[in-house]
């Protein structure tokens, strides 16, 4: 099958390279110094907690073509995703998948269908991948050959949609894991992401220098901008992911694998990283979840607003992590 795959940074070279095991014909749109990296060494992903590294060799171009795709994955971060929107629309492919943090996915989706001249399914999913790109390569953490949680905005996607997805990823070990609610998904993961942001930022994008009160803080942080969520009706994707925040064995095993994040390489892959090279993106989720608030200003939010307080300001972090898009 033919896919084009708009963004060929950490997230997109994985998902391309999971793609290309399934036997698909692959385009990834890359551009500048990085294209010609791809075009002349191939994309090379080292495979952190797998010790492995692959070479692939995509077609790479830096505009999408007139070509027809059996499905388009758009990868960008969330405020650059806007501005990639005409294209998405004026590509012909059935199914487009926005793929990474959104809080403007209803206004998204709606641009792609009114601006589209072939009928469309806009689905939106998030790859459970991290890493960063160095010298010509991506270092990618994930699990077998990664994660897609996918589906429509407020529903389940189309059995033609979910049949196509299958097809595309039946080369490996890459999971798909559908969901009926992405909107109310990427809040949920707003949810937890805006804090723990605030947190790294406070700690000079170090969690190793977290104490065990800030990583608490960072959960009762969350728990409240998930109540929040829930007193606005938004319903909890996944269903029941609150109680990994509430008291309880639930939030003693969250309160592990933050430890456990802030303590190791990956906490630096996973979080770290991103918010060194992802400066804007970062100040955008924040100011969409401020924009999630207004809705009700009242709600008391202290340890949220706490961590917030204890971070640098936003002019200060661009100017001390001076870098573009690592996605």
């Amino acid at each position: 099958m033919r896919v084009l795959v708009f963004g060929a940074g950490v997230i997109g070279g994985q998902l391309a390279h999971a793609l290309l095991l399934g036997g698909n014909d692959v385009t990834v749109v890359a551009r500048g110094a990085w294209a010609e990296t791809l075009r002349r060494d191939g994309l090379r992903i080292r495979h952190y907690v797998q010790k492995t590294e692959t070479v692939d060799h995509p077609r790479v171009l830096e505009a999408p073509d007139d070509a027809r795709y059996d499905a388009v994955f758009a990868v960008m971060q969330y405020r650059q995703m806007e501005k990639i929107l005409p294209a998405l629309a004026a590509i012909d492919s059935p199914i487009i998948v926005l793929v990474g943090n959104n809080l403007s996915a209803p206004e998204m989706e709606a641009r792609i269908l009114t601006e589209t001249k072939t009928p469309k399914t806009v689905l939106f999913g998030f790859q459970s991948t991290a890493g960063r790109r160095e010298d010509g390569r991506v270092v990618a953490a994930h699990l077998g050959d990664g994660k897609l949680t996918v589906g429509g905005l407020h529903t389940d996607a189309p059995f033609e949609a979910k049949v196509t997805a299958t097809k595309l990823f039946s080369g490996g070990r890459y999971t798909l894991s559908w969901c009926d609610n992405m909107d109310a998904w990427l809040k949920y993961h707003a949810a937890f992401i805006v804090p723990t942001v605030y947190l790294t930022y406070g700690v000079g994008c170090d969690l190793r220098k977290t104490t065990r009160a800030q990583r608490k803080q960072l959960l009762d942080a969350a728990c409240e901008a998930y109540r929040l969520l829930m007193a606005l009706g938004v319903p909890v994707r996944p269903e029941g992911d609150e109680k990994s925040l509430e008291p309880g064995p639930r939030r003693r095993a969250s309160s592990a694998v933050i430890w456990a994040m802030a303590k190791t390489k990956l906490g630096e892959l996973c979080a770290s990283d991103h918010c060194r090279n992802a400066v804007g993106e970062m100040k955008d989720l924040s100011e969409g979840f401020d924009a999630i608030r207004a809705r009700k200003p009242d709600f008391p939010m202290p340890a949220f607003d706490a961590l917030r307080a204890a971070m640098p300001p936003w002019e200060e972090l661009r100017r001390r992590y001076a870098k573009g898009s690592r996605r």
